[in-house]
């Protein structure tokens, strides 16, 4: 069983993964993913073909139809040499941001996720895939896992994937349900859920170095991946096997990089396999 975890555009790593996985003969016998490694799940159990799943990302990057949302921390590799004129047109840039989205109920309108996720898959039922899926979400009210195995594949994979703040929540069953990063970045209870053993595929983002004089912002977005780094371990702890590939330095929002990010999974799924 496979747990696919969330992260955005860093999930094009399952895709080098499922690769090297289908080429050395492992079958994959069910799938538990949270936001993209639940689409990208989905997407695989019902194309059957992971060809035919990069050209459908690639036809919604080159329509335009994923928005990317510029990080609002500072540049790691220029840090403290910034001029000062830059860091000012950063922190009036970062007030901007602060007054709109107090004014605002998500950052991104919700169509644009509508849109993508029906060209990247039809509008059918989870339990006619090939094999069980769990797309994993948060309740936004009761900060429940829940774990979307029937009806309509869409809605749940819209729930599984709704940044809280960026998109806005979807309703499924009379929930409010956001993204299962929020409680699962990668989903191995639901995995287990399926049987064993269970291969966890972790794409992360790394905690980055403390730069000098850290904006306000910098600091809560620092201290909230701290937070996930350590729920997140504590359920890896629970897999069989951990599968981590080196795309830490990726955004969520690098949908360029998908040649570079698939190979990256490639490159840790052989390696693991060698071991």
């Amino acid at each position: 069983m496979l747990a696919l975890g969330g992260g955005g555009a860093r999930g094009f790593a399952h895709l080098g993964v499922l690769q090297v996985l289908r080429e050395n003969g492992l079958s994959v016998r069910g799938i538990a993913g949270t936001s993209m490694g639940a689409v990208l799940g989905a997407m695989y159990l019902h194309h059957g073909s992971l060809e035919r799943v990069e050209d459908l990302w690639n036809q919604v990057i080159d329509d335009g139809m994923i928005p990317t949302v510029r990080p609002l921390g500072v540049s790691t590799s220029q840090g403290a040499r910034e001029h000062p004129l830059i860091q000012s047109a950063r922190r009036f840039r970062n007030r901007v941001i602060v007054s709109m989205a107090m004014n605002r109920t998500t950052i991104i309108d919700g169509e644009y996720l509508r849109a993508s996720i029906a060209t990247l898959i039809p509008a059918i039922e989870i339990s006619s895939l090939k094999h069980p899926l769990i797309a994993v979400a948060t309740d936004l009210e009761s900060a429940e896992e829940i774990w979307l195995d029937q009806g309509q594949i869409q809605p749940a994979l819209r729930a599984s994937s709704s940044i809280p703040g960026l998109v806005p929540a979807e309703i499924v069953g009379g929930r409010q349900l956001v993204d299962g990063a929020v409680v699962a970045e990668v989903p191995v209870r639901a995995a287990r859920s399926l049987g064993r053993p269970v291969i966890a595929v972790d794409v992360s983002m790394d905690l980055p170095p403390l730069p000098d004089g850290s904006l306000v912002l910098d600091t809560m977005m620092r201290t909230k991946m701290m937070t996930g780094t350590i729920l997140r371990e504590s359920q890896l702890k629970k897999a069989d096997h951990v599968i981590r590939p080196d795309v830490g330095d990726a955004t969520w929002a690098d949908w360029d990089r998908m040649e570079d990010l698939v190979e990256a999974g490639r490159i840790a799924a052989s390696d693991w396999l060698s071991r």
